[in-house]
């Protein structure tokens, strides 16, 4: 198994740090990339981040993606030291694909939720759940594989799809990778420069087209503000 890291226009911003990632980049950034202190990789110039994950599985088989704007793997379950060094965010990876290939679940993942407040000390490990798209492994499964028609929704696409094939993952929740703020739609490179309000239109309307109710429009409630119209949830239901 690999740790994955792909990373468009971010060489000076770059935030990730693990153990024994390599990083995975197109051919014509790699010379900007060579001083990133670690293993760089590249993909011949594929155009959207759906390629590029499809890439690295197809040659990896089993595979962790990790974005490029971690800035801090946390543990929810204390109070103190609960910051992981890049050797301990290893070798959480491989026990994490290591307990998910003991259940043959083929998606793996950590907690959404930052909150340690949040955390159920009586639930540490989840078999169904959204896995976010900034930290999430792959076992090789002859169902799954990323659709080259979706621009930025390519982490639901593989929540849904695993859910309809395979109808349960593994998600350990005493875990958070946490992603610098706003970094999603405002940090300069990765996915800003090829998101648009029309593409989340179409990602939105193929994923509907594809799994129907289980994709709905993200509604406003408790002070939870939509980022545009387009936003959408999952409603994976099984």
């Amino acid at each position: 198994m690999k740790i994955i890291c792909p990373s468009r226009k971010r060489s000076n911003i770059f935030c990730t740090n693990v153990n024994n990632m390599i990083v995975l980049v197109a051919e014509d950034e790699k010379e900007q990339y060579k001083d990133i202190g670690f293993e760089v990789i590249t993909h011949p110039n594929l155009d959207n981040l759906s390629k590029i994950r499809q890439y690295a599985y197809d040659k990896f088989e089993d595979v962790f993606f990790i974005d490029d704007d971690i800035v801090s793997v946390n543990r929810l379950y204390v109070t103190d030291k609960s910051k992981l060094g890049p050797m301990e965010v290893e070798q959480l990876i491989y026990d994490t694909q290591y307990q998910a290939k003991q259940i043959n679940a083929s998606l793996y993942g950590f907690n959404n939720d930052p909150s340690p407040t949040h955390y159920n000390q009586h639930k540490p490990f989840m078999l169904k759940g959204y896995i976010n798209g900034c930290a999430f492994g792959l076992n090789k499964n002859k169902h799954l594989y990323f659709d080259k028609r979706t621009v930025a929704c390519e982490s639901h696409w593989i929540n849904l799809l695993n859910a309809y094939y395979n109808r349960y993952c593994f998600i350990d929740k005493r875990y958070h990778f946490a992603q610098k703020n706003d970094s999603t739609f405002t940090m300069e490179g990765g996915q800003s420069g090829r998101r648009t309000l029309f593409s989340e239109k179409q990602d939105t309307l193929f994923l509907r087209k594809m799994f129907g109710e289980s994709v709905q429009i993200k509604k406003e409630e408790n002070k939870t503000k939509k980022l545009h119209e387009y936003q959408r949830v999952l409603n994976i239901r099984l």
